[in-house]
């Protein structure tokens, strides 16, 4: 796992009678430095104290030299299994007063076990295009501190389930089997970078288990580099690694805590020579100053050393302009875009895709395309999680249709990538189901 130095670690009381959990928790704690009798025990009596403390993190000296992001304290906490309610337990509901509820729901595991991600009415509704999937999680927070990301700007903790057999047990295998239409599932948090964490962790350990039990397949998504522990992982053959990639720029100022992008391109070469299918998601794409200089050169790079099965691109979203003002900084972003954003700002402010407006988003796409196409004339390409009318305008130069496009993570794309159709999933969110002629 990275070496992380953790200003604290704690953990819920309940772990001491999960022999399973006990046994990651000091393996974990181990390779971070820790001695288990250094580690915090939380139980009801000083719960509120430890939330206060999470909540008001950082306080005194971090370590010089050491990312501000890998000193985040961690919280191994039971994860609750059985859709139990945060804001029926008691101890939340009878939180005193300056005490976080949601501090307080990590710390007691209230960490969604599952989630679906972009249903067709909720991608309708929001205007995009995507599959939809239910994915897994096991922990909140992350090391890497991105500026397009609250988790990563903004985090205060890594709250992790240690309890990782119940979990396959109660949550990875029943919801396996019950959706036989899902050949994919990712692996992916919530904020989270997992495989960071591994092999000491176990997660991907557990989970592959169960997908080739069932002949499934399972995704990593994530920033890091971190994949020596990938050679002799048990079943690797089910797994597909996916890589959010940044240009040279934007990883050095706006991602703290995260490798270089060649790194990441390093460990996606590694992986494919293990056997691995790797896809690049250049997610989010922001326009620094010198942007197409900077994403030249990294598709180049990405194409004289691998192979990916698909790749893709979306242009930063889910952030006004005040909001990228406060996280990242207007002055890193190309000037001329800047003020077309500021120009569009009363229209784009309450909408998905915020800030770019449709025609700068557009432009983007353009050029990132015709570059990936000087490189590799074949391979899919595709836009992540964008509007209908952006798939209209350029599904002829994307090169694969809107309703049936290979992606980077999608519910039925098998390795090769080859799309596995079975029903109720017949085709992207582009059209509501009840549109389906």
């Amino acid at each position: 796992m990275y070496a992380l130095k953790p200003t604290q670690v704690y953990m819920l009381d309940a772990l001491r009678q999960d022999a399973d959990a006990l046994a990651r928790v000091e393996r974990m704690c181990h390779a971070m430095g820790w001695s288990l009798d250094a580690v915090r025990v939380v139980d009801e009596g000083s719960l509120h104290d430890v939330a206060r403390e999470l909540a008001a993190w950082p306080r005194g000296d971090l370590q010089p030299g050491v990312p501000k992001e890998h000193q985040r304290p961690l919280v191994f906490t039971s994860l609750t299994c059985g859709g139990e309610a945060a804001d029926e337990d008691p101890l939340i509901a009878g939180r005193p007063e300056g005490v976080s509820a949601g501090v307080l729901a990590d710390l007691l595991g209230y960490i969604d076990p599952t989630r679906d991600f972009h249903t067709y009415e909720s991608d309708t509704e929001r205007n995009m295009v995507c599959w939809p999937t239910r994915d897994f999680g096991v922990m909140r927070g992350c090391s890497h501190g991105c500026f397009y990301c609250g988790d990563g700007k903004y985090g205060k903790y890594l709250a992790l389930g240690a309890n990782v057999g119940e979990y396959a047990e109660r949550v990875i295998e029943p919801t396996i089997v019950a959706r036989p239409e899902q050949r994919c599932f990712r692996m992916i948090g919530w904020g989270a970078d997992i495989i960071s964490l591994e092999p000491e962790y176990g997660v991907f350990e557990a989970f592959l288990a169960k997908l080739a039990a069932h002949d499934r397949y399972g995704y990593f998504h994530s920033n890091s580099d971190h994949v020596d522990w990938i050679g002799e992982l048990p079943n690797r053959d089910r797994l597909i690694g996916v890589w959010s990639m940044a240009c040279d720029a934007m990883a050095e100022t706006i991602e703290p805590g995260s490798p270089s992008p060649d790194a990441r391109i390093e460990a996606a070469r590694r992986c494919q020579a293990w056997g691995i299918p790797i896809r690049f998601k250049f997610k989010p794409v922001i326009p620094v100053r010198g942007w197409r200089e900077e994403y030249a050169s990294l598709i180049r790079r990405i194409f004289e050393r691998t192979q990916p099965e698909t790749i893709g691109f979306c242009v930063l979203i889910w952030m006004p302009l005040e909001r990228v003002r406060e996280q990242i900084g207007l002055d890193r972003l190309d000037p001329e875009f800047v003020a077309e954003a500021e120009a569009a700002q009363e229209q784009m402010n309450e909408q998905t895709h915020a800030p770019f407006p449709h025609h700068v988003r557009a432009e983007i796409y353009r050029f990132l395309i015709a570059e990936v196409r000087k490189h590799d004339p074949r391979v899919p390409v595709f836009l992540s999680t964008e509007t209908r009318e952006m798939w209209a305008e350029l599904e002829r130069e994307v090169g694969q249709p809107a309703r049936h496009f290979m992606c980077g993570c999608n519910p039925i794309q098998l390795p090769g990538p080859q799309m596995k159709y079975s029903d109720p999933i017949r085709h992207s969110t582009y059209f509501p189901p009840e549109a389906e002629a």
